[in-house]
């Protein structure tokens, strides 16, 4: 990668990595993965309705990586 690059996250891979963090070897249902995409604030869209922000979709997925580390 070239200096002041960043890697590209894939939003799911994030959200998948968390499950198995929290989970481990238990295969969760549709309602724990929820919880740990509300959690970590993965969710796409606003109880509103409304699509989010790229800056704010951005920011979550930091934050759940580096809970990851």
């Amino acid at each position: 990668m070239r200096a002041g690059r960043t890697a590209v996250v894939s939003r799911f891979d994030v959200i998948k990595k968390l499950i198995r963090k929290e989970y481990k070897k238990e295969r969760p249902n549709a309602e724990q993965q929820r919880a740990v995409i509300h959690k970590y604030d993965l969710q796409r869209y606003t109880k509103g309705g409304k699509k989010r922000s790229r800056e704010a979709m951005t920011k979550a997925i930091a934050k759940a990586v580096q809970s990851l580390q």
